[in-house]
């Protein structure tokens, strides 16, 4: 049986991810080729549309590769319509308490645990050609809701964010936690290196949700794994325009002589 990726973590599998902000279901596929365990669809930064995000959703399925989306804001409306594509979870930026977290799950969720609307005649019901009871059973084991952390507001409630039911991960985003607290995108500063231990040890204190985090680099690679974060994630235009440099540096010639 297939093990999603909100169970590979479980099992305490380590997962890798790219952002990905262009609207390309091209560039979704080439990430799972290349050997990328997910990629996150960025809707909060991106410019893509809901049928764009489809269809990056169905190239990752596709490439053997799982397709997370970045929402614009936890909103029930921006949940539904992220889930309604058949993308394996969602990544919701900017939570700051237990109050917003347990309300985000809830969206998330079908009754009785939660409030999410239903229908099986979505993507995620393969268009009506499944059972209820089959489209309940593959919700609950695939779909992967994180909470990201990026606000110097939310470190006093990380322990409880973590802990909140429907919760499975708490993604750490770096360059807006600097950003917050007055280190202009420093992410490596030591008084934000200091916050990202401490939201990883209220993580591990909470017993619930995961640890998730954004590594802009091959050294915060290994050091977010050695720290037990399950699933780490690159900056996919990051990657692409680091080709792209080393392609112009080497290929393009402008005065051939």
């Amino acid at each position: 049986m297939r093990k999603y990726m909100k169970e590979r973590m479980r099992r305490g599998e380590l997962q890798f991810g790219a952002f990905v902000m262009a609207p390309s279901p091209a560039l979704v596929e080439m990430f799972g080729y290349a050997g990328f365990d997910f990629v996150i669809i960025d809707r909060e930064h991106g410019a893509g549309s809901l049928e764009t995000l489809e269809n990056c959703v169905r190239a990752a399925e596709a490439a053997g590769i799982e397709a997370l989306v970045r929402i614009p804001a936890g909103t029930p409306s921006d949940i539904l319509s992220a889930l309604e594509t058949g993308a394996s979870g969602i990544v919701v930026p900017h939570v700051k308490d237990a109050a917003q977290a347990a309300a985000i799950a809830g969206a998330a969720t079908y009754p009785p645990d939660g409030t999410r609307g239903f229908a099986t005649t979505s993507r995620a019901g393969r268009h009506g050609f499944t059972t209820v009871d089959a489209h309940f059973e593959l919700t609950r084991r695939k779909v992967l809701v994180m909470a990201q952390i990026e606000d110097a507001e939310a470190l006093p409630h990380v322990r409880a964010i973590a802990a909140v039911p429907g919760i499975d991960a708490a993604f750490i985003g770096p360059a807006d936690l600097s950003m917050s607290m007055g280190h202009r995108a420093s992410m490596d500063h030591p008084a934000v290196q200091s916050a990202i231990d401490g939201i990883l040890d209220d993580i591990a204190a909470a017993g619930g949700a995961m640890a998730a985090a954004f590594a802009p680099n091959r050294d915060a690679v290994v050091a977010l794994a050695a720290k037990g974060v399950r699933a780490i994630c690159l900056s996919g235009t990051g990657i692409v325009g680091a080709g792209i440099r080393k392609a112009a540096e080497d290929i393009i010639v402008r005065n051939p002589g």
